[in-house]
């Protein structure tokens, strides 16, 4: 047997750039979670995978932006943790989009610099694009930062992940796991949990709402039949918002409970009993209280 080896790569890039998408299918489960709308991750969401004898630690960090909420600034600085702590850094770019986002990218480029992190490209989406356009972004990022290793991938249809995986086996330093062979995640399941209820807060309400919601997992407990008691509490900032998380006669609380307890179920493979609470209170004040890991 070959001697075991570790390595932890965060996952860093601009909102929407499949950070998410991409972690999921590395360690071949749902652990972070997914949504058309920007800046959806709030915390540092670690997935672990094994591959050649290599335990492979990767961080979902939050996306790199403009901050200027507290909030905001809270996601930034939770990113750039997670890039000045572990060993490799794996920027994701959208390659559908990069011409739009190359002057914000460069900003990126200048921090890591900076950072004198050791970092692989990853050009992401590549199902999106035609060859030819493929070719002139791998091209152009390429002479703008002096990267470790470029990667083309499509983190949706896992298409080019076995070379990146590859590669990121071959470079990990000798050292014992971190981990246990079968742990996919060290999030608890409180959080995940919270996580779920808050992407289905997400894909069902309006504009900026998501963006003003916070979720807690308050009792997450096992019946005598293997079944969940799980409670939450999702916090708005104003009263108008409550009533429209609630919805006309509840109908919108009621389909949030609705899908979250179907993807609590096929995630935990169980019955799960779901109570919902909404209350008013100003959590962006205290962002980190309401972000981190439960």
């Amino acid at each position: 047997m070959r001697e075991q080896k570790c390595l932890f790569v965060t996952i860093a890039g601009l909102p929407n750039a499949g950070k998410s998408t991409l972690i999921n299918s590395i360690v071949g489960s749902k652990i972070a979670i997914v949504t058309p709308k920007v800046q959806t991750t709030r915390t540092q969401i670690r997935g672990i995978t094994i591959c050649n004898d290599t335990q492979i630690i990767f961080t979902d960090s939050p996306g790199i932006f403009s901050a200027e909420t507290k909030l905001e600034k809270a996601l930034v600085k939770s990113a750039w943790s997670a890039i000045k702590g572990d060993d490799i850094t794996l920027l994701l770019v959208d390659a559908s989009n990069y011409l739009k986002n190359i002057e914000r990218i460069k900003t990126i480029f200048a921090q890591l610099q900076r950072t004198k992190a050791r970092c692989i490209l990853v050009i992401n989406k590549i199902d999106l694009i035609k060859k030819p356009e493929l070719k002139m972004t791998y091209e152009h990022l390429n002479l703008l930062y002096r990267f470790e290793k470029i990667f083309t991938i499509s983190a949706l249809r896992s298409e080019g992940l076995s070379d990146l995986m590859n590669y990121l086996s071959e470079v990990a330093p000798v050292s014992p796991w971190f981990y246990g062979e079968d742990q996919i995640t060290d999030s608890s399941t409180s959080f995940l949990s919270a996580e779920i209820t808050r992407e289905k807060l997400f894909l069902n309400l309006r504009e900026e709402l998501p963006y003003s919601t916070a979720v807690i997992t308050e009792q997450f407990q096992e019946k005598k039949d293997k079944s969940l008691i799980i409670k939450q509490v999702i916090f708005v900032l104003k009263d108008s918002y409550k009533k429209i998380v609630l919805g006309k006669n509840g109908n919108s609380i009621k389909k949030i409970g609705t899908e979250a307890r179907a993807e609590l179920e096929k995630l935990f493979k169980r019955k799960v009993h779901l109570f919902l609470f909404v209350k008013v209170r100003p959590w962006t004040n205290r962002p980190e209280e309401y972000i981190s890991d439960a």
